[in-house]
């Protein structure tokens, strides 16, 4: 099961401080993206920053409204993988989507909240993956998006287990929630890959304690 990591900056300085306490440790990273109204909290932005620290491979997880305006900014910044939530997504905006990350060849990832149709994601995930086949999903571990530290949401495992079988070759990754017990339970409904925020950060606040916490769960999944 693959780890990756997740940074839900308050500002640039946290960003630039977490990942100093991931350096050396893991490829990719995942930065989440709120603006306060699609995720719960307001969260550091991009606006003029041109790079990021080298050494990491990026992914952003954007739960935010204006999501061209935040895509442009993630590709500009160099992001290898991108995470749009399509709960209100139409045909257009979807094909608006690909037309944006495929000359990069960036990995878009898919996801939509708890509540909504699982077969009619599915459908979804499917069709871009006829046209994109640079796509994976992302399956949500808490109901409410853009906070860590909330409670796990038991009905994902029926959701993963679903997207396992209907999109049978495609990676699904969760987010949110995930600590030993519950990456164990994804996993076993066919998860490939667990995004670790708040229990990797919270079991210490230094370069040496994260490398502890990240090589257990590295042990104890792969």
């Amino acid at each position: 099961m693959i780890i990756t990591p997740a940074i839900l900056p308050k500002n640039h300085e946290e960003l630039v401080h977490k990942l100093f306490m991931l350096e050396g440790l893991c490829r990719v990273v995942q930065v989440d993206l709120c603006d306060g109204v699609f995720g719960l909290e307001k969260t550091w932005l991009p606006f003029k920053e041109k790079e990021l620290l080298e050494g990491f491979s990026y992914e952003f997880d954007l739960m935010v409204k204006d999501w061209r305006k935040y895509l442009s900014r993630v590709i500009a910044l160099g992001a290898s993988r991108v995470i749009l939530h399509v709960d209100d997504f139409g045909d257009d905006d979807i094909a608006e989507a690909i037309v944006m990350v495929k000359p990069h060849l960036i990995y878009l990832g898919l996801c939509v909240s708890n509540d909504k149709n699982v077969p009619a994601f599915a459908s979804l995930v499917r069709r871009v993956d006829e046209v994109y086949s640079k796509v994976f999903i992302q399956v949500m571990g808490i109901k409410r998006i853009g906070a860590q530290g909330q409670p796990f949401d038991d009905g994902v495992l029926r959701r993963v287990e679903y997207l396992k079988n209907a999109c049978r070759h495609i990676e699904i990754q969760v987010d949110g929630s995930m600590n030993p017990e519950t990456m164990l339970k994804v996993r076993n409904r066919g998860a490939t890959c667990a995004v670790v925020g708040s229990y990797l950060f919270s079991h210490g606040a230094t370069h040496k304690d994260v490398k502890k916490t990240l090589w257990r769960l590295e042990e104890d999944f792969k």
